[in-house]
This record gives C-alpha cells, structure tokens and sequence, in this order.
C-alpha cells in the first residue's frame, strides 16, 4: 500500500486504528504521549477551557481487545511469555497496560521509515529519542 498521506498531518484519534491504516515504513517521526499507568483518574479544573475533560489511567483486561493478546501470543511469542509473567508478578492491571502500549509499539515499528524514531514524552515533560533499532530489539523477543 502507497502513503497517501500529506506532510504534516496531525490525527487527534486512537492511534491505533490511525496506525493500522498506513503504509509501512512511511513515517519520519511519530510523537507519543503515551498513558502511564499511574492508578490515577483525572479531570480538567473547573474554570479551565478543557473543564470537564475526564480520562482514567488505571487499566483491567476490560480495558482491551482481547485479539491483541491473541495477536501478540501467535505473532511474538517471546513477549506473550514477558507478558504473562507480567501478569503473574504484577497483576493484570500491569498486563493490560502492557498489551495496550505493545500492539501500538508494534505498529510503530511498522510504520516508521528504517533511520526513523519515535519522541515519546515522559511524566516530568522531557523528551527521549529513540531510534527504530531499539524497536527492533523489543519486538524480536
């Protein structure tokens, strides 16, 4: 499949399904604010523009498609078993974060142009860099 995409374009909805649309290795540079699986819920402050924003970063295995597990256990086995022990010394909570992020890793490595990275945002606002190599390198487990 041909990118069809133009330069400069900027998707405000699930990554994934935006991701699961594209071409392979057709992106540059994709930015990720990722959730951080905090135990938290939040909420915009009465008074501000985006008052009444709402997102919970909490996770259950109701807060996923169970076919990315199946995805994930017949297309990389090695981290089905990292995740399933996840599971067993962290809990399902960690489990499902961890299958939610991994299916969009996944598609960032599909996607991404080979010398193309990912800046993902960490909790403090800064941001690292890193190349599709390290991609590579998780997802061959």
């Amino acid at each position: 499949m041909k990118s069809t995409l133009k330069n400069r374009t900027i998707f405000t909805r699930d990554n994934l399904e935006v991701m699961r649309g594209m071409a392979d290795n057709c992106i540059d540079l994709i930015y990720l604010d990722p959730p951080f699986n905090s135990n938290h819920d939040y909420s915009a402050p009465i008074g501000s523009q985006a008052a009444g924003a709402e997102f919970k970063d909490t996770w259950s295995l109701n807060d996923i498609d169970l076919a990315w597990h199946g995805e994930i256990e017949s297309e990389y086995p090695g981290l089905y078993k990292l995740l399933e022990a996840t599971k067993l010394i962290h809990g399902k909570s960690m489990m499902a974060y961890l299958i939610y992020m991994a299916v969009r890793i996944i598609e960032m490595k599909r996607i991404l142009k080979n010398g193309g990275g990912d800046l993902r945002k960490k909790k403090a606002g800064l941001f690292t860099f890193t190349a599709t190599q390290r991609l590579r390198t998780i997802l061959s487990c």
